[in-house]
């Protein structure tokens, strides 16, 4: 009687977080021109997250304006503009979200499901990590390292590892803290613990 519940543990554990990221999913490389030829490959889970990644740190980092759109407030309009200018393959992601408008709302704060968050990094915690899709994962950590080593001038951090290296560092983190304190930290705060030594040529 006692191995059924056993039985479905394991099966949990197996779907949930069985594998690192390297395996399940391939992340695009760091010099990746993240444009409409891109976009149109890939997934609807990566995409979300990208947009999501590049709002952190554009917001964020960058300290640039009027980047706290959500994913399901752009992504319908990026795509239909790439759809609608086929000669616009080679424009950025943030290219075009400077095109079909950068504001999501009056107080510029970021509305997931009509709730307004003002504080840094806005929703994009340990529990959004949680909750979020390997594809959404992935695409936080590409378009906010893109966005650090292309819009960050002079950046205090530096990140010279492949995305799956630090996804499987945060999926880490945020498994091994289950308590509600740990994961009110945002995804940004932790990437931090694993940027490349400070003066030093070797990354951790």
């Amino acid at each position: 009687m006692r191995t059924f519940p056993l039985f479905l543990v394991l099966v949990a554990a197996a779907c949930g977080w069985s594998q690192p990221a390297a395996q399940t999913m391939s992340a695009a490389p760091a010099n990746q021109h993240f444009d409409g030829k891109w976009w149109s490959t890939t997934s609807s889970e990566e995409r979300s997250g990208f947009i999501n990644g590049v709002a952190d740190c554009l917001t964020w980092s960058a300290h640039e304006q009027g980047f706290s759109a959500t994913p399901e407030q752009l992504v319908d309009k990026i795509t239909a503009f790439y759809e609608e200018h086929p000669g616009s393959g080679d424009l950025t992601v943030v290219d075009v979200w400077r095109r079909v408008g950068r504001k999501s709302s009056p107080d510029g704060g970021i509305t997931p499901h009509g709730e307004t968050w003002k504080n840094p990094h806005w929703y994009l915690d340990g529990f959004w990590w949680r909750e979020a899709g390997e594809g959404e994962r992935l695409g936080f950590l590409e378009g906010y390292l893109w966005c650090m080593r292309t819009h960050v001038s002079a950046p205090s951090e530096k990140y010279s590892k492949a995305v799956s290296f630090y996804m499987e560092r945060i999926d880490a983190f945020v498994r091994g803290n289950g308590s509600s304190k740990a994961n009110r930290e945002a995804i940004a705060l932790i990437l931090r613990r694993y940027q490349d030594e400070k003066n030093s040529g070797n990354p951790r």
